[in-house]
């Protein structure tokens, strides 16, 4: 009697599968990668500072090198930065954000667009180079992402804080273009910016997503001594640096005239103390359940990730999780699949696959 009941309770009542969270990495040892796009459902290409491009299988492991990458001024945190991938009919169009050199030592933020032809990077186009270069070799932004006929791309203000407030300077920005390089003007012509600019007062920018729900831009960026901050991009606006600050002076000290200031936005999430935070998605897939209406955001001072609640199109809390397992995580992205690729950019950096099993 026991036993039938047994059975019947398997039959109507299945017995739940627990899974199991595996992080795997997935490539050799890579120095100092920064960017990562997914190329298909198995593959995804990511950036290494120096100037390389990588083709790498997240299931099977295998690697490829891809060519004719352009010329980087690869000096302090300059180099190949991010990477951002779109399909059209005939080719495989890659966008690639650098610092692009520009003669006594100087660089300047850049956009190139190529297509991918048999591991071969090939018609080359150049959509756009920052007006403001620098021989100072920090904060550089160059987080992309693309929505409809539009690039957008964040600038950082390359170590001058001044930069962030002027309205004919690029840097201190974020950007919107037009993807096939024609020129583009925003609606902002009566408060005499530049076309390109879309959002002004920025620092040093490293996380740029859409949220898929709201379709609204979010943006995170570094402060100074704490007040990293999350955004949500609006044009025209601009969002205070350094005017006003949550962060403070290296070493202490006031910054800026207020924490808040009429005329400036208002973050809608702030880190202090600093988690120095890089990358940054909407998670969208179903393999983790508890990601659902969550952002990811990795963090390279604390060698973690931030999996941050949204409610109502509004951050509401954190969870920290990866401490010290991968290093510096400089970057991620979702498969198709619904697992997570993360880089981290440290000397024995690599790519790391975080999935259920």
């Amino acid at each position: 009697m026991i036993n039938l009941f047994i059975i019947l309770m398997i039959l109507f009542f299945p017995l739940t599968t627990y899974s199991k969270t595996l992080l795997e990495k997935v490539s050799p040892d890579i120095s100092f990668l920064w960017g990562i796009a997914a190329l298909n459902k198995q593959e995804v290409l990511v950036t290494q500072k120096s100037g390389n491009v990588f083709r790498i299988n997240v299931f099977t492991k295998n690697i490829n090198k891809i060519y004719g990458t352009p010329k980087v001024f690869a000096s302090g945190q300059g180099g190949l930065l991010d990477i951002a991938i779109e399909k059209n009919d005939k080719y495989l169009n890659v966008y690639l954000c650098l610092s692009k050199p520009i003669g006594n030592n100087k660089s300047s933020t850049a956009i190139y667009k190529y297509n991918l032809i048999n591991d071969n990077l090939l018609n080359k186009k150049i959509l756009f180079v920052s007006n403001s270069p620098s021989s100072v070799p920090g904060h550089f932004g160059c987080r992309l992402s693309i929505n409809g006929k539009f690039i957008f791309a964040t600038l950082g203000e390359r170590q001058n804080r001044h930069n962030a407030q002027k309205f004919s300077n690029h840097s201190g920005s974020v950007i919107k273009i037009l993807k096939n390089g024609k020129n583009f003007k925003n609606n902002n012509i009566k408060q005499k910016w530049l076309p390109e600019l879309f959002t002004i007062g920025h620092r040093n920018p490293q996380g740029l997503a859409f949220n898929h729900i709201s379709n609204q831009l979010w943006l995170h960026e570094h402060g100074p001594q704490g007040g990293d901050e999350i955004n949500i991009l609006l044009e025209g606006k601009n969002y205070g640096w350094p005017i006003v600050s949550y962060g403070e002076e290296y070493g202490g000290g006031k910054i800026g005239e207020e924490i808040t200031k009429f005329g400036f936005e208002e973050p809608v999430w702030v880190w202090t103390p600093s988690i120095a935070p890089s990358g940054m998605i909407f998670y969208r897939g179903s393999m983790f359940d508890e990601f659902k209406n969550t952002i990811l955001v990795g963090s390279l001072k604390f060698k973690r990730l931030h999996v941050i609640k949204v409610h109502e199109n509004i951050p509401i809390s954190e969870k920290i999780i990866l401490e010290n397992k991968i290093g510096r995580i400089r970057d991620i992205e979702e498969m198709h699949d619904g697992s997570i690729i993360l880089i981290n950019d440290e000397l024995k950096g690599g790519v790391y696959r975080l999935y259920r099993q």
